[in-house]
């Protein structure tokens, strides 16, 4: 996906979870400059008046932009958006709204590298996984 003049690479992250093994998230850079966000809202004609509300994962801070206008691509509506909260190495949820009309939500996740042939993973180094023992006593705690 291209976003002016950079591209723009959907990050996958790999759970352990085996039916929903990948997360898909967008990724935003850790500054204040403008950055494009693009879309595919629920409602695909919402053009102006558009707020986003995003929200730090584990801490809740959390920023509110508001009177967005986006341009619609096909299906595609792209926002440009300035945010002065996020910080690097964090993962953010986000919802644009038209009113009080959820139009869209998603996680973001907040870096400024990028290696394409990582694979990044929500919980590295907090769960390890064990194949020992007998397969008949396994279980899943949710």
């Amino acid at each position: 996906m291209k976003r002016g003049n950079r591209n723009v690479t959907l990050f996958l992250y790999k759970t352990n979870n085996v039916f929903f093994s990948y997360i898909s998230m967008i990724r935003l850079l850790p500054n204040t400059n403008a950055q494009t966000i693009k879309i595919m809202p629920r409602v695909s004609t919402a053009q102006t008046g558009l707020s986003l509300k995003i929200t730090e994962d584990g801490t809740n801070k959390s920023e509110t932009l508001t009177n967005l206008s986006g341009s619609v691509s096909g299906n595609f509506i792209s926002l440009n958006c300035t945010f002065s909260i996020l910080s690097d190495n964090s993962i953010y949820n986000y919802e644009i709204f038209k009113g009080t009309t959820l139009l869209y939500r998603d996680k973001a996740y907040c870096t400024d590298s990028y290696v394409a042939t990582s694979v990044y993973t929500i919980n590295d180094g907090q769960y390890t996984q064990s194949d020992s023992g007998d397969s008949s006593q396994q279980y899943i705690t949710v």
